[in-house]
């Protein structure tokens, strides 16, 4: 490989790069793409995903002109080249293609920057409204104990356990005298508590857990407390069952929760979370969302590129709070979390309807009817 020009040793290594992979050896139209894909990545700051995209399809170009870039074709310098007396103007012809390129990559560009810029600044719930909030709404949870017997004891041991939170949003368990867990919390009440975000598919959703003791209510205690956990798990006719008694993770020593990329590693101290109120929409957001992405989803598409600027080919409602919606776009087959915000705070469902309207409205103008964009939410 012939050395090329560097500005940095991080310019030099991406261009190294980039020039292996345009070709075999160091050609001159090599290297100009790698120099115009080096400075990308090095200098705009271009995210690694993006910046294979955007290379994926000048290399569609050059490979017209170098033949397929496989390993087979890297290996054997002949395959794919062309004739000598022609080189010069193949190099032109490739400069000028990728100088076309650039153009569109810099304006798609723009647009990414113009999202993130947007999501950055997105109103979100703060991190303990978002926590309490994930834990009134969810009904499942991992239940990590400590093992007490056989060869796992003092291992962490994990069981999918229902649970009810009370009005300060630490868990309440109906457990069996004979589930394993049972016995280790009887032993040892140290524990921590995991749950997940509805349809949780990968680390770009939220979770939280809770860590400190879980232990047997008092016998006073427990008609009430089976009555609150049977008010938030109506099908749970087994918590009558003499064998189930309640559980109480009462003492929370610590809490972690993780919105996702970008919202990672978040500490929410007890206290916080306890004298922290969920979201008002909690309780009937399922509804919305689901009757959102039914038959909706075009207004969706609609309000993600009016607000945020960005073009996307699908939209999914993944949940709604009282500062905004939080949706899946798929962009290009990318994967895409965005954050709607409303244009103020609502508290109730009508509020919730009539906020929903207005951004339809103000989305599609020009494409729907007024009577056409009140109709979006009219079933809601």
């Amino acid at each position: 490989m012939l050395p090329v020009p560097c500005k940095s040793n991080a310019f030099k290594e991406t261009k190294r790069q980039w020039v292996y992979v345009c070709q075999g050896h160091a050609s001159s139209s090599g290297r100009v793409f790698a120099d115009w894909m080096a400075h990308r990545v090095v200098f705009l700051g271009v995210s690694p995903v993006r910046n294979c995209c955007i290379a994926s399809r000048h290399l569609d170009r050059l490979h017209g002109n170098f033949g397929p870039l496989t390993s087979h074709s890297l290996a054997n310098p002949a395959v794919g080249k062309t004739k000598k007396h022609s080189r010069q103007l193949v190099n032109m012809q490739t400069v000028q293609a990728a100088a076309v390129q650039s153009g569109a990559a810099d304006a798609i560009d723009k647009d990414w920057e113009a999202f993130d810029h947007h999501q950055a600044n997105a109103a979100r719930l703060d991190f303990a409204e978002e926590a309490r909030t994930l834990l009134d709404i969810v009904r499942v949870g991992t239940l990590s104990t400590v093992a007490s017997d056989g060869a796992a004891s003092g291992f962490p041991s994990g069981s999918v356990v229902e649970y009810a939170p009370d009005d300060k949003g630490r868990p309440i368990f109906m457990l069996s005298s004979i589930s394993p867990h049972t016995k280790h919390l009887r032993q040892d009440s140290r524990c921590s508590f995991t749950v997940l975000a509805p349809a949780f598919r990968d680390l770009a959703d939220a979770r939280v857990s809770l860590t400190g003791h879980a232990k047997a209510m008092p016998e006073e205690r427990q008609d009430a407390v089976r009555g609150l956990y049977k008010s938030k798990n109506a099908d749970s006719f087994w918590a009558d069952f003499g064998d189930f008694k309640p559980f109480y993770m009462e003492d929370i020593v610590a809490v972690h929760f993780n919105g996702g990329f970008g919202r990672a590693g978040r500490k929410v101290t007890p206290e916080q979370l306890m004298s922290t109120a969920p979201d008002p929409i909690a309780p009937f957001s399922a509804h919305v969302v689901r009757h959102m992405n039914e038959a909706h989803t075009d207004s969706l598409i609609a309000m993600v590129k009016h607000f945020t600027g960005l073009t996307v080919d699908q939209a999914m409602l993944m949940a709604l709070d009282r500062l905004g919606m939080d949706c899946i776009c798929m962009k290009d087959k990318e994967r895409v979390k965005c954050r709607l915000p409303y244009t103020r705070p609502v508290s109730t469902r009508g509020e919730l309807k009539n906020i929903i309207v207005e951004m339809s409205k103000q989305a599609q103008v020009g494409q729907l009817s007024v009577a056409q964009a009140t109709q979006v939410m009219s079933e809601v």
